[in-house]
């Protein structure tokens, strides 16, 4: 969601009203690009949230959002000097989209120390960078020269404004200075002067500004305009000064428009839907959050848990190869024995030879290729070996196999309960369960909460209960330690999801049956599919076989039904994680 620098003037006045005098608790890194700061206040303890990655954005949320445990190296050394230090200021520096952070802290000396946080939200040359007393400390982004001739940005370095031109801020300006700065910078067009002259006009504004004066951004500039054009900025400014939140329009044809006022009733444009969001900080972490712009914690789970998967898909193909190669076993043996038999023919180092293959009731001619440098004998012993280990192969290789289609069922369904979380907590029991299967390094921070392994979903229909993990620790918990003999399994056929419990007081008929089965198919990689496949037993027929990973079961006898995925009545899906 690129924001212009005149609705950004709108969200500074905002951050101001929501965090201004705040004092910064906690600095958390989210990910390369995005950091997170805990700002206290005197009524309320929101979440600051700076990312120049993807979706350049700045906002305040009251959502947690999904850190690493691990602080970084940047982190480490920012906490030094920016935790503890009290908000100031939060201003845009001359119209454009650059925002400086001032936090004042309290040194050792007892002396005041000035922090300075810039937030450049500039596309992709984006970054954010802090300052102390004009020198860079750090920055998300470092800057070479190689990278860029005229400006670098890197820590001990002396920090410079972007480069820009002589624009000025509108929201600075009375109604006379506006109109002198007409007079002396107009140009050859409308939008063409506002531009020139004013930071901060994207193509929204500019456009509804010419369409409240009646003209448009292309009509030529002229010195009976010049009144014209003055009131309207001026407008525009009050309007502004008295924004709130952000109006998002869709046009007919799907184009966006975003500005913190309405659109003139003049505009040309169709529009056929508007979302209004109380605030900007809002608009900004729902479009962040859609976009999936910072690779939070639980991102970067995903990220490794797709690569194990990709690693594991091609060791499984290598196995099978390597298991089709076992099909020429006998005749590995067939040559052996065949050469051994025909030893005593002479050898003239030849690639190949032919005999009768006495082995065959057709007693046909058959090729056996040759090792040159190696006697018929030899050449035998050769094609003995390869049997042998072809032999091996196939017997190691089916177990390695069973194996190897095992984890990759286990990763999946780490991938699929991934896909549930919802809560940093949820992330972090899943975290955990990589740390215990190996996956994942071990932490050696420990974990803030208790693991509750029955944290399991709940859901009431006629008749009945029933029950849905949602990671394999609690699909463990539910079926082998939880669940009763007599109560009913569900789990979709050939398709990762849920182990769903099925507990009535009474034999479940089948209306239970398909009701239980409808939200067991929705609780699987199938629920955007028309018709899904379950399979239902009773838990006495589930078995755990020795040394399997968690969550994986076997049954010997089942039934199955065909559904359609439906929530659970009253279930609201939230995908954000907070």
């Amino acid at each position: 969601m690129n924001l212009d620098g005149l609705t950004l003037s709108v969200l500074i006045r905002e951050l101001n009203e929501q965090i201004g005098n705040g004092q910064i608790q906690r600095i958390q890194q989210i990910d390369k690009t995005s950091i997170l700061l805990k700002i206290n206040t005197p009524t309320t303890s929101p979440y600051l949230v700076i990312t120049v990655g993807s979706a350049p954005s700045i906002y305040v949320t009251d959502k947690i959002v999904d850190a690493p445990k691990e602080p970084t190296s940047l982190i480490m050394y920012l906490r030094k000097h920016i935790e503890g230090a009290r908000i100031t200021n939060i201003e845009q520096l001359h119209g454009d989209r650059i925002i400086r952070i001032t936090a004042d802290k309290l040194g050792l000396d007892g002396s005041i120390v000035v922090n300075e946080i810039y937030v450049e939200l500039m596309g992709k040359y984006s970054n954010c960078i802090f300052v102390q007393n004009g020198t860079i400390l750090e920055s998300l982004v470092h800057v070479t020269p190689l990278m860029n001739r005229v400006r670098s940005v890197a820590p001990k370095l002396p920090y410079d404004l972007p480069p820009n031109t002589s624009r000025v801020d509108l929201m600075q300006f009375s109604s006379t200075e506006i109109t002198q700065l007409l007079q002396s910078f107009s140009q050859d067009t409308i939008g063409n002067t506002i531009r020139h002259i004013f930071n901060g006009f994207g193509p929204v504004l500019l456009d509804d500004l010419c369409y409240r004066m009646g003209l448009l951004s292309t009509t030529p500039m002229t010195s009976d305009l010049i009144h014209t054009v003055t009131d309207g900025l001026t407008n525009l400014q009050s309007q502004l000064l008295s924004a709130q939140g952000l109006l998002q329009y869709t046009t007919a044809t799907g184009k966006r428009l975003l500005t913190p006022i309405p659109i003139s009733e003049s505009s040309p444009h169709t529009i056929v839907d508007t979302i209004q969001y109380t605030t900007i900080s809002e608009a900004l972490s729902q479009d962040v959050a859609k976009l999936g712009a910072i690779h939070t914690a639980g991102k970067e789970l995903e990220k490794i848990i797709a690569a194990a998967i990709k690693k594991e898909e091609g060791r499984h193909e290598k196995i099978k190869a390597e298991l089709d190669d076992t099909s020429k076993t006998d005749m590995y043996k067939s040559y052996g024995d065949l050469l051994m038999i025909y030893s005593y023919l002479p050898h003239h180092y030849e690639p190949e030879v032919t005999v009768q293959n006495v082995l065959s009731d057709e007693g046909e001619n058959i090729t056996i290729p040759l090792d040159p440098p190696l006697s018929i004998t030899e050449n035998a012993q050769a094609y003995y070996k390869l049997y042998r280990k072809m032999k091996n192969r196939t017997k190691n290789g089916q177990y390695q196999l069973e194996q190897s289609t095992m984890r990759l069922a286990y990763l999946e369904s780490i991938q699929y309960s991934l896909s549930l979380a919802t809560t940093k907590q949820a992330v972090q029991e899943i975290r955990s369960e990589c740390e215990s299967a190996g996956i994942l390094r071990q932490s050696k921070k420990p974990i803030p909460f208790k693991i509750k392994k029955d944290n399991f979903l709940h859901f009431t229909i006629p008749g009945g209960d029933v029950y849905v993990g949602q990671n394999n620790q609690q699909n463990e918990y539910l079926t082998n330690r939880w669940a009763k003999p007599t109560d009913l399994w569900l789990h979709t056929q050939h398709i990762q999801g849920s182990h769903v419990i099925l507990r009535s007081d009474i034999e479940p008929d089948i209306k239970m049956i398909e009701a239980a089965a409808q939200i067991a198919a929705y609780f699987s990689k199938g629920k955007d599919t028309s018709k899904v496949t379950v399979d239902y037993t009773l838990v006495k027929h589930i078995k755990k076989p020795p040394g399997s990973p968690l969550g994986y079961v076997i049954f010997n006898t089942h039934n199955d039904i065909v559904v359609e995925p439906k929530a659970p009545e009253g279930y609201v899906e939230n995908n954000q994680i907070s």
